[in-house]
């Protein structure tokens, strides 16, 4: 089920085109990086230093709950590339799940999986990490940036419609 919602990105993106994310580029919409947590070689599982940084990120979801936060996951190119895939699946799910644990609406959260092909570091295990950013751009802007940043699929929680995903109708909150 949690994959359908990657294909709808994926298929979202691709009709909406590079233009989707409309001309609203203000200073409100403006994008933020909140942090980075890196990953052991081939695993999801959460370094220690990980819930201090966790605990600053959902105090600012909290104080900012009309923004979205966006897990970029990134993995080394060690290993095939479908496999890489689902590593940084697992990685941005192991995320979302402990924000979520942290008072974090799920439908504030939006993973952006780029797997190998995302921007590379200088190290390899500089690449083993999701990137945390908040922005209150629509969600078509995201899937525009993650796929022209060579990213693989985007999810998130719940089915939107096309003018939900473009902002151009509100979004009722549960």
């Amino acid at each position: 089920m949690r994959y359908k919602s990657i294909l709808l990105g994926a298929s979202l993106a691709a009709l909406l085109g590079a233009g989707a994310a409309g001309a609203d580029r203000g200073q409100s919409r403006r994008s933020n990086p909140l942090g980075e947590l890196r990953f052991p070689l081939d695993s999801a599982a959460l370094r220690p230093e990980a819930p201090a940084m966790l605990d600053k990120v959902a105090a600012f979801a909290s104080a900012n709950p009309d923004a979205k936060l966006v897990l970029d996951a990134h993995t080394d190119a060690s290993g095939p590339a479908a496999y890489n895939v689902k590593l940084a699946i697992r990685r941005a799910e192991a995320v979302r799940a402990k924000l979520k644990a942290r008072g974090v609406d799920d439908d504030q959260i939006v993973l952006a999986i780029y797997g190998e092909d995302g921007r590379h570091r200088m190290h390899d295990a500089d690449d083993r990490r999701v990137t945390i950013w908040s922005t209150r751009e629509p969600l078509a802007s995201v899937i525009d940036r993650t796929f022209a940043g060579r990213g693989t699929a985007v999810t998130w929680q719940r089915p939107l419609t096309v003018a939900q995903i473009e902002e151009r109708v509100p979004v009722a909150s549960r």
